[in-house]
């Protein structure tokens, strides 16, 4: 039997730790199928001359996950004409509603999102599927599940040597924009906890080469800084810590799965939402707040059992819808 071969397209290739997780994912659960992604370079053009070709020898195209449904501006990355051809496969898609919308943004998406040709739209939170129903008025269901990430298989943390571990992951930023006096003051109260402060440089290739970059601005020297170009290691140094704090979404996602607490440094929408589906609103902060130390308590709560195994289910769970939708149209 010809195994069936699947477009992927999505925020690929960059280093990005959530969307590099993402791929992971989708290659465990499509492991019989030829997965190929279609972005072809990572600055325009993203595609070839060669689109139409790449697009007419594959059975249907998978576009997700990430913040992808974006209303104010246009990528030319996920949801150009062309894919139509095929039939076409949303999931795990957020939708960045803190962003301004453009009307004739917005009308575009909904003319791709409305096309016979998709089959298939599943998100990561409430308010995006809110959202995606109310401006786009798409031509299927939309489903909500967890987030991709959840459905990951993580590795055994190490073996724990030594004092508590306070994880702090960030990221590059316009310069100056970061408020570090505040990160400051964070860190330097995990160490009275007594905690170690690792800094985890948490990218690949050039994610993690800008996040080198933003870091030149925060030379605190109570820290040790620790960066890798594999995955699998990269998680592990999340899964060694006591508690995070994060610039980093999937950063915050990975932690949770662990149950480890992890304090967000950014409140951007998938944060929030994230975050009050687990029932932890007192773990949202942002490094702008002047009180952000005050988010470490001498005691934190870890994550229960309870809710990692249910976002894992239900992240599990919408994978294998989407793997018999779309095995289903193969057959």
């Amino acid at each position: 039997m010809k195994r069936p071969r699947i477009g992927l397209i999505g925020y690929y290739g960059y280093g990005n730790y959530g969307d590099e997780l993402f791929h992971v994912v989708f290659r465990k659960i499509f492991h019989d199928c030829d997965l190929v992604t279609m972005q072809d370079n990572q600055t325009r053009p993203y595609y070839n001359k060669d689109l139409k070709e790449k697009i007419a020898s594959m059975d249907c195209l998978l576009i997700g996950g990430g913040d992808l449904v974006i209303g104010s501006y246009w990528t030319d990355q996920y949801f150009e004409d062309p894919f139509l051809a095929k039939p076409i496969y949303i999931h795990g898609v957020g939708v960045p509603t803190w962003s301004r919308e453009d009307p004739k943004i917005v009308e575009r998406l909904a003319k791709f999102f409305r096309h016979k040709s998709v089959r298939h739209i599943n998100v990561r939170d409430h308010e995006s599927r809110a959202w995606i129903e109310e401006k786009l008025a798409p031509s299927v269901p939309v489903t909500v599940t967890s987030d991709m990430v959840c459905a990951l298989d993580i590795p055994n943390p190490p073996k724990r040597q030594g004092p508590p571990v306070f994880g702090l992951i960030t990221r590059k930023q316009m310069p100056g924009e970061i408020h570090w006096k505040n990160v400051t003051a964070l860190c330097d109260k995990a160490r009275s906890l007594g905690y170690e402060v690792k800094n985890i440089i948490l990218g690949t290739g050039g994610d993690r080469t800008d996040d080198l970059v933003g870091l030149a601005e925060f030379p605190y020297p109570h820290m040790r800084t620790v960066q890798s170009e594999n995955l699998v290691e990269l998680t592990r140094e999340i899964g060694s810590c006591d508690v995070i704090a994060s610039m980093k979404f999937h950063g915050c996602v990975v932690s949770t799965l662990y149950g480890i607490p992890a304090i967000t440094t950014i409140t951007t929408d998938k944060f929030r939402n994230f975050f009050q589906a687990i029932e932890r609103p007192e773990l949202i902060a942002h490094h702008t707040h002047t009180n952000l130390a005050d988010r470490l308590a001498p005691f934190m709560a870890r994550i229960p059992r309870l809710t990692r195994d249910h976002l894992r289910r239900s992240a599990i769970g919408g994978l294998a819808e989407l793997r018999r939708a779309m095995l289903d149209e193969f057959a």
